[in-house]
């Protein structure tokens, strides 16, 4: 299995700390988003991880190097993320849809748990989620079945001021596809939305469409406690507190 991490963005509600560093090497309590995310990649036995990196690349590859531990990194630049969304960091990936993937994001912190619950599944595709919490949680939601089968996943856009968040589960951004998924489903229809619509866009919103037209998407519920998104400085504040015991 393989990892893809996505950090090719600038980080803006992280200023004036993302100046002079980019996003993913942020700490929470000492430690780097990233390092954190592949220490506990490699302890999962993960064989690679994919970064993809725009905004201070360098800082990225100087921190991280080509090996962590077991596990090969490799880089792919998005030459154009001040232009582009997380789709299209996404969608230049294409040279490794070849195996089952762990699809993540770089403003993550989380417990090695986590990774182990994700890699252990087995549908074609599966959401890492946790029960949608106004005060605390924005972005992208996911609504599912009592068999936890999504029926519709729905970006921020589309949340209205009468949105209604019963049930609501909230994405943590940590993603497992299945290698047919990915290279049969999930894969193509980003490229066709690519070459056809725009690259200002989420990877959320064309999965939302697979999830709309019936493919197997489960969700794989997980505490809150286990997990931090850090968006801004007040994010970053909570999850040093949450995590403070480690």
């Amino acid at each position: 299995m393989q990892a893809i991490i996505l950090a090719a963005g600038f980080g803006k509600r992280l200023r004036p700390m993302t100046d002079e560093k980019p996003k993913s090497l942020v700490e929470i309590n000492g430690k780097p988003l990233i390092i954190n995310a592949l220490d506990i990649l490699d302890a999962c036995g993960v064989e690679r991880t994919v970064i993809v990196v725009g905004h201070m690349r360098e800082k990225i590859i100087e921190a991280v190097g080509y090996r962590h531990g077991n596990m090969s990194i490799s880089y792919v630049e998005n030459t154009i993320y001040e232009k582009t969304n997380n789709v299209y960091s996404f969608y230049l990936t294409k040279d490794y849809i070849n195996q089952d993937t762990l699809l993540l994001e770089c403003d993550l912190f989380y417990r090695e748990e986590l990774i182990r619950k994700i890699a252990a599944c087995s549908g074609e595709c599966d959401i890492m989620v946790s029960p949608y919490d106004a005060e605390t949680m924005d972005g992208t939601v996911v609504f599912a079945d009592k068999n936890d089968k999504a029926t519709s996943l729905v970006v921020k856009r589309f949340q209205g001021d009468d949105f209604d968040y019963t049930n609501a589960l909230k994405t943590v951004n940590i993603y497992k596809f299945t290698k047919d998924f990915l290279a049969n489903k999930f894969y193509p229809a980003v490229e066709t939305y690519i070459k056809t619509q725009d690259l200002d866009n989420y990877y959320e919103f064309i999965l939302g469409s697979l999830v709309y037209y019936g493919n197997d998407v489960r969700v794989l519920r997980v505490s809150p406690d286990e997990w931090a998104e850090v968006d801004s400085l007040a994010d970053l504040e909570a999850a040093e507190k949450k995590f403070a015991e480690n």
